[in-house]
């Protein structure tokens, strides 16, 4: 083999594409994106050609990491979007290497957090980044309740809901900066996204992000939870869920990569009906 490196952006965006479905053919969940699909996932989830690394043997390119990188509270943070090595070049200890590489580009624009996940399946992959560096964070749980789940929303008592785009939560401390890259504030409004906090007296006591489905002048179709940050109020944080998940409505709900950690959140939302589904993911870190 004659392994070398280059930037993503040496591709085609059809060849990068034909590279991208191969390099996940066979896995556990095999990705095979439409063209629209992946050029979409550059622009709705932060990737660059000009961060994501190639490698190439001679002159065909047989794996890559998509990467991208966002400013959080000063700290320049980074994502892999994706790491794949096409089927008949597997086994051949190249994944090291090709995150090293990956890791060299990252530390260009002085990235001081990677961050990334992972089957909780694939423990290959999860060995593979652990040899280089990361740990597990937490589990991210993709949780399901459909249909009615109390028909009448609890009593505010005091309590105000108020929604706001989630783009004006960027930057605020509404939730923390260090979370799985798709569910932040800052990739969120790209999704229809919005914020919804409880208070009590002028004082947030518990606030969500959420993305709603539905068509202006329609009932809601589904709702998806991406982040929840709460105080230790238990009644202002069941509150909140029920009149940002909709508990009374009969639609879908699901969270999306939702951290195990948020312990209190996680009982409550399975206290009111939720479930888990065959999905599970884990979060992990590099600092340096």
């Amino acid at each position: 083999m004659n392994i070398s490196y280059k930037l993503m952006s040496s591709l085609s965006f059809e060849e990068a594409h034909l590279l991208f479905n191969r390099g996940f053919e066979g896995y556990l969940m095999p990705m095979n994106l439409s063209f629209d699909a992946f050029i979409g996932r550059f622009g709705n989830d932060g990737l660059s050609p000009s961060l994501s690394i190639v490698a190439y043997d001679g002159v065909v390119p047989i794996g890559f990491v998509l990467q991208g990188i966002r400013e959080v509270d000063g700290q320049m943070i980074s994502w892999n979007g994706g790491t794949g090595i096409i089927p008949e070049y597997r086994g051949r200890k190249l994944g090291v290497p090709l995150m090293e590489e990956a890791e060299k580009r990252i530390m260009e624009h002085n990235v001081s957090v990677a961050t990334l996940e992972a089957l909780s399946e694939n423990k290959a992959a999860i060995s593979l980044y652990e040899k280089c560096g990361y740990k597990v964070e937490d589990d991210l749980l993709f949780l399901r309740a459909n249909g009615v789940l109390n028909s009448q929303l609890p009593d505010l008592d005091g309590y105000e809901i108020i929604r706001i785009p989630a783009a004006q939560s960027i930057g605020s401390k509404l939730f923390p900066s260090i979370v799985p890259w798709q569910t932040d504030a800052s990739n969120t409004p790209k999704l229809g996204g919005e914020a919804v906090l409880i208070t009590k007296n002028g004082e947030v006591q518990a606030a969500c992000l959420v993305r709603k489905k539905c068509v202006f002048g329609n009932e809601t179709d589904s709702i998806t939870l991406f982040q929840v940050k709460e105080n230790g109020n238990e009644d202002a944080l069941h509150t909140l869920l029920a009149f940002a998940l909709e508990y009374d409505q009969p639609i879908n709900r699901t969270t999306y990569n939702f951290l195990k950690g948020n312990g209190r959140v996680v009982l409550s939302l399975f206290a009111s009906g939720f479930e888990n589904t065959p999905v599970s993911q884990v979060f992990m870190k590099k600092n340096f």
